[in-house]
């Protein structure tokens, strides 16, 4: 595979799992019935992904890389694809947790239900922090050897286009009055 594939290949990668990231955190993660004495109705409701635990912040770590995966060069690279892959393994590991103990996490919102269920969208959330681990890992294994943005609006390091003393004979020009852009610097009508 090409150095132009691989980085094509890492970037969907990283931005298929942020945006999964994103996605499975504004969905329900856990969902609670609490039961109430007979003539009062049972109270019944959801906590979303975000309140329940903080992959979200991850998930935006691995968009700022889609975009810093491109515009970065060898080392900077290789910095970012750890993050990438760092951030990969902080959702997994916090997705994971929510999916085992849901009740601290409900607790900590004032539910206390005998009946906690957790929904698939943590699975999704693990999903998409695979993704970024794979997406950081590639980076960090091949990205340093990949093609980077062209340095051709870069300032320019050299000498001047014009010798200074050229430059100084128009400054000269303009201070008579005369046109320096003309051929044969005649005096200004």
């Amino acid at each position: 595979m090409t150095g132009r594939r691989e980085l094509l290949v890492a970037v969907v990668l990283d931005l298929a799992g942020a945006l999964l990231v994103v996605l499975a955190a504004s969905r329900p993660w856990i969902t609670y019935v609490v039961p109430a004495a007979a003539p009062l109705p049972s109270r019944s409701g959801s906590l979303p992904g975000s309140a329940v635990t903080s992959v979200q912040p991850f998930a935006f770590v691995g968009l700022a890389g889609v975009a810093a995966l491109v515009a970065t060069r060898s080392w900077g690279r290789l910095v970012v694809g750890a993050l990438v892959a760092l951030a990969g393994v902080a959702v997994v590991v916090f997705a994971v947790r929510a999916l085992a103990e849901p009740q601290p996490a409900a607790a900590a919102h004032g539910v206390f239900a005998p009946g906690l269920q957790t929904t698939l969208w943590p699975v999704v959330a693990v999903a998409g922090g695979l993704l970024l681990v794979l997406a950081g890992l590639l980076v960090v294994v091949r990205g340093r050897r990949w093609a980077s943005m062209s340095s051709r609006y870069d300032a320019p390091s050299g000498s001047p286009a014009r010798p200074a003393s050229q430059e100084a004979a128009l400054w000269e020009a303009l201070d008579r009055g005369e046109d320096p852009t003309r051929p044969h610097h005649d005096a200004a009508d």
